[in-house]
């Protein structure tokens, strides 16, 4: 495609689906970089269904060590036994995707005629993502992990290939269509938001990789 190969998997919701089919990838692929596409719940009251956002960070919301004084979704690793008998580990919270390619697809969307859903003509964002193995259905769930990440939009996959990617050292990138606000209101049919969406990140994604190793 455009001089570059590529390679394209659909993985079932969840995060482990996502890791799984993460980790086939780089293993039996090595690509140079991952991309991810699907839907997403939106999060923050400025985004409208058919919405755009390119993530630029992503926490997995539902990992809840806070009883032990962690930040809601932060993440232990390499936990050993000192000699004392304490025991040692690093953590981390937000797993970054990559900022040239986020900053590059932000700016080739802004050139793509996307497609409307009903009057609305869908913008693109970037910010913060949030994933958990929950479907988050109601509006006290979604204004909960508004009010706790200021994330833009809520999805079950991403922040698991953020994490997969980090581990493995492969860059990043997360775009997500909005298939539904934050207060679940919703004029537009789950069919309807889909063609359009496909047919978005079918023209972003292809003008973005003609724009690879430019």
């Amino acid at each position: 495609m455009h001089g570059h190969q590529v390679y394209l998997t659909r993985c079932d919701p969840g995060k482990v689906n996502a890791v799984i089919a993460t980790q086939q990838l780089l293993d039996f692929f090595t690509p140079d970089c991952l991309f991810n596409m699907g839907s997403s719940g939106a999060l923050s009251p400025n985004l409208e269904v058919g919405d755009l956002v390119v993530a630029t960070e992503a926490i997995q919301h539902d990992f809840d060590l806070t009883g032990w004084g962690m930040k809601p979704g932060e993440i232990l690793f390499d936990v050993k036994t000192a000699e004392n008998g304490q025991l040692t580990f690093t953590s981390r919270q937000i797993f970054p995707t990559d900022p040239k390619l986020v900053q590059l697809t932000f700016d080739v969307a802004q050139t793509v005629e996307l497609d409307k859903l009903k009057e609305h003509s869908p913008k693109v964002h970037k910010g913060r993502i949030v994933s958990g193995d929950q479907f988050i259905s109601s509006v006290e769930k979604a204004g909960n992990l508004w009010n706790t990440h200021q994330a833009l939009c809520v999805d079950m996959e991403a922040a698991a290939i953020a994490h997969t990617c980090q581990i493995n050292n492969v860059p990043f990138l997360c775009v997500r269509a909005m298939s539904d606000k934050a207060d679940h209101s919703a004029n537009v049919s789950f069919t309807d938001f889909l063609v359009a969406a496909t047919h978005n990140y079918g023209r972003v994604f292809d003008k973005l990789i003609q724009q690879l190793g430019k």
